[in-house]
């Protein structure tokens, strides 16, 4: 494969064309490993962790990713962690420190829409190698190729 993110500037942005979702850590309850559980196990241990916010992820780099999600009214930790979650091809990205750069409500296209939605821009903290190392397999696999400058509602910035 030709992308090389690990390469690349630390401000490109990548499609994500896989179904990949960013949940955002909560303090009561820690997501734990997925490996070796089936997709319905890990859709409960999400909903078991009470997420401050969880939501599809649109676009991603080695600096950060957006994600959409349900506009829910809970506030961010401070300190925030995130999981990054690929059930279906087991990819667990864990314990990822982020600040969040912005967060936008999404015009709804669909008429009968009953919920808003939002989209959330997220800048990655300080990452271990290991999660790196992660991040580079997660866009050199899950992704489309890199996202032109001039396309809106991207995480680069």
């Amino acid at each position: 494969m030709n992308k090389e993110p690990h390469k690349s500037g630390a401000h490109k942005r990548y499609l994500v064309k896989e179904r990949l979702f960013a949940v955002v850590r909560s303090k009561d309850h820690q997501l734990n490993q997925i490996k070796n559980m089936s997709q319905g196990e890990i859709a409960f241990a999400v909903i078991k962790s009470n997420p401050s916010k969880m939501g599809q992820i649109l676009d991603a780099g080695m600096d950060g990713l957006s994600f959409s999600y349900i506009a829910n009214g809970k506030r961010l930790p401070p300190g925030g962690e995130l999981d990054i979650l690929f059930a279906e091809k087991d990819f667990h990205l864990s314990r990822l420190p982020f600040e969040p750069l912005d967060d936008t409500e999404i015009r709804e296209t669909a008429p009968f829409s009953t919920h808003a939605m939002k989209r959330m821009r997220v800048q990655f903290g300080k990452l271990t190698v290991q999660q790196k190392r992660q991040i580079v397999h997660m866009l050199e696999h899950f992704t489309n190729g890199e996202v032109p400058d001039a396309l809106p509602n991207t995480s680069a910035g």
